[in-house]
């Protein structure tokens, strides 16, 4: 008998955990974290039997929680090389910034890393007992994969975070060539359509220039794992020209993303656009660098610290200058209250903002009409499970694909196991 238990990331964003068990062994797909007040939260799994483990890919809310995994036990843990190196770096920070929180510490972090299996994509991974994995291409971040899992009986199709437009860095994601028989299908943006990518890049190439040719600078607030190596290729493709700096962590993402030249569409351009940024390397390049008209790309996405909050302390007072958000600010974060409310919240007072304040929607996530062209693709399998997305979200998409597409869809429960 199969069955699939929806430990976390179910009509919620974070902590996402989906477990497959057989009569004989199970598999285990992600296991993020939740960043919520006071202390971050993790799922709740009852170790099962042959336990494996496969990671979509790095980003925190899939695969924060894996050194809990190994504070009692042990499993191999199956992801893409290029996700191997990325969450090193963000495992680590993770544990410095939040380690007096955690309930591991870096000793859990290298027993996970001694069990690490780096496969490829579209070559299928064999965990014996009846059970095959196949990662494929999701298009959301460099390394970021599906999962189709393949039992005696059913074939599992999970999304992971997944994008089916190209971008400047990205091919688009790859979708199985078999039928699955059960979906996991994100539902992040199920409410929200995106603009045309060409015509955001348009956009944003253009409040650059005319920030530059006022004499202004420009600070673009970035995540530091794609998207800000994804804007430094948008500003090479469209020949930007001015300074052109890249600071934070984003820095060691990109020396990351050098070493794997085949994960990306168009390598020669990412290279070419590492090239031409300035890599700030000194404290006094910081204190000085905004004085000139130029582009400024460093993490937070958020504002919520990091070297972009301290750049926007010295440009906020002058209208000529801009930041220009790049990525989805959750309420609440300095991010989002600088965009409805041009002021910075830096936890120690409140900043009234000046410059210029525009977002950009350069998602990494299929929006609103990608996700239900996916679901219509999927509308014949026997059970489609909205899961990643706030509630509205999730139950709007299933709702949608079982009255428009006939499907057997929907949103999963935290903590519900279905007997299949």
């Amino acid at each position: 008998m199969t069955h699939i238990h929806f430990l976390g990331g179910c009509k919620t964003i974070g902590s996402s955990a989906y477990l497959i068990e057989d009569d004989k062994a199970s598999v285990l797909m992600d296991f993020g974290v939740s960043f919520g007040s006071p202390t971050p939260s993790f799922p709740k799994l009852t170790r099962p039997r042959n336990l494996s483990v496969a990671l979509t890919h790095a980003h925190l809310d899939h695969s924060g929680g894996l050194p809990l995994l190994f504070a009692s036990g042990s499993a191999p843990v199956y992801m893409t090389a290029i996700t191997r190196e990325l969450i090193r770096v963000l495992l680590k920070d993770f544990i410095r910034i939040s380690g007096y929180y955690l309930p591991f510490e870096a000793f859990e972090m290298r027993r996970l890393f001694r069990r690490i299996k780096v496969v490829q994509y579209d070559e299928p991974v064999d965990l014996g007992n009846g059970i095959t994995l196949t990662f494929l291409d999701a298009g959301h971040i460099p390394g970021s994969a599906s999962i189709q899992v393949e039992t005696d009986t059913h074939c599992f199709y999970y999304t992971g975070d997944i994008n089916t437009i190209q971008t400047q860095m990205l091919n688009r994601a790859q979708l199985p060539e078999k039928s699955p028989d059960i979906v996991l299908l994100e539902s992040t943006y199920a409410l929200t359509p995106h603009d045309p990518r060409p015509q955001i890049e348009r956009s944003f190439v253009e409040a650059v220039t005319e920030t530059i040719e006022g004499g202004g600078s420009v600070l673009v607030p970035a995540f530091a794992v794609a998207r800000s190596q994804e804007i430094l290729c948008i500003l090479a493709k469209h020949k930007v020209e001015c300074p052109i700096f890249l600071d934070g962590m984003a820095r060691e993402a990109a020396r990351i993303f050098l070493r794997h030249p085949s994960v990306f569409r168009d390598y020669p351009l990412l290279r070419t656009a590492l090239k031409k940024a300035i890599w700030i390397r000194s404290k006094r390049q910081r204190t000085n660098v905004m004085n000139e008209a130029c582009v400024m790309v460093a993490p937070a996405g958020m504002l919520k610290g990091g070297a972009a909050a301290m750049y926007l302390r010295q440009i906020l007072d002058d209208v000529k200058n801009a930041v220009l958000l790049v990525g989805f600010q959750i309420p609440g974060t300095p991010g989002r209250n600088l965009l409805e409310n041009n002021v910075f919240d830096d936890g120690v007072s409140l900043q009234k903002v000046k410059a210029r304040v525009r977002l950009f929607d350069f998602s990494s996530h299929a929006g609103q009409d990608e996700l239900l062209g996916l679901g219509r693709s999927f509308s014949n399998a026997q059970n489609i499970f909205t899961v990643h997305g706030e509630p509205e979200a999730c139950e709007s998409l299933a709702s949608t694909l079982k009255e428009k597409c006939g499907a057997n869809a929907s949103a999963a429960e935290t903590g519900q196991r279905i007997e299949l």
